[in-house]
């Protein structure tokens, strides 16, 4: 018998008002109303390119952040801010789960240092660049390892396609060894079809999860690529995103029985025993406001009628 997958999130919430731990505990509750069995913090910080301004090397200029110098680890990584709202959370809510989302290297840099990499590397695309920020974040990884949690690399810069795939595949891994593989899961949104990154993805050694979209318009394409050999070859499992969020009124909401027919249909394709969680397609933090509610909740319902609780 399959294991029912869990009900998460991809990671952040729309901005609340408040002070951080306000807005941490927050987020928490609107989950757990919502059934999620795996949480994350919301991201009430900002944007996480804002927050790689803690690395010595990346600096706030304009309201983005750009790279001024060679990237540096952080003396003490537990004081990235992702890691003090972990413990937050985990001193708050010791029985609860929780997972930490991480920019991947090729998504942050290609839109922080798209203008210039300072005068430490000649552009966005220099290796060094990559590997000094890889080798940044590995510690931060760690911290979130060693404190039980679920860590989740968000790269969807990947779904637009590259003619090599592995020096980003190997930048993921080295971040993602970090944490017990069972533990680590790649988010990438967007279609996956034209950019072949599917098969790349499969490559992935440490990441046991890759999180997928499968509702909005762009990316109801990747269904076409679903079956279970794949997964069963990459001993990987499927986090199926199932409600769009990109949405601006109420007409555009899906409702539960058709998130119920999209998970049954991915279901279908890969096979039930191939789906860890069942999320929402991207973060919500552009979903408006008071939409939220009804978007996790269509989401919930929508999940309980495809997978029932046992009884």
């Amino acid at each position: 018998m399959s294991t029912r997958p869990i009900l998460t999130g991809i990671g952040s919430l729309p901005p609340t008002d408040g002070a951080t731990e306000e807005a941490l505990r927050a987020a928490v509750a609107l989950q757990r109303e919502h059934g999620f069995g795996l949480l994350t913090d919301g991201e009430p910080r900002g944007d996480m390119l804002s927050l790689y301004a803690s690395f010595p090397g990346i600096e706030m200029r304009s309201g983005v952040p750009r790279i001024v110098a060679r990237i540096r680890p952080l003396d003490d990584p537990a004081g990235f801010p992702k890691v003090r709202d972990l413990d937050l959370l985990r001193a708050a809510f010791p029985e609860l789960a929780f997972k930490v989302a991480l920019t991947a290297p090729t998504t942050f840099l290609m839109a922080a240092a798209s203008t210039g990499a300072g005068p430490a590397y000649g552009s966005a695309l220099d290796p060094t660049l990559h590997e000094d920020l890889t080798e940044a974040l590995r510690p931060v990884a760690r911290e979130i390892g060693r404190r039980g949690a679920h860590l989740q690399i968000d790269d969807p810069i990947l779904s637009q396609g590259m003619r090599d795939y592995g020096p980003a595949l190997r930048r993921i891994d080295a971040i993602a060894s970090e944490v017990p593989r069972e533990r680590a899961s790649l988010h990438v949104c967007g279609g996956l079809v034209r950019s072949k990154a599917l098969g790349a993805l499969h490559r992935l050694g440490s990441v046991s999860t890759l999180n997928l979209a499968f509702a909005g318009r762009s990316e109801r394409e990747n269904l076409g690529l679903l079956g279970p050999g794949p997964w069963d070859d990459a001993d990987m499992s499927l986090g199926a995103g199932c409600i769009d969020v990109q949405i601006s009124d109420p007409g555009d909401l899906m409702g539960a029985p058709t998130v119920a027919a999209l998970l049954r249909e991915i279901a279908g394709r890969v096979g039930e025993e191939h789906i860890r969680y069942v999320t929402p397609d991207c973060g919500l933090r552009a979903t408006p406001r008071g939409l939220v509610p009804s978007v996790l909740e269509n989401l919930r319902s929508g999940f309980e009628r495809a997978f029932p609780e046992p009884r």
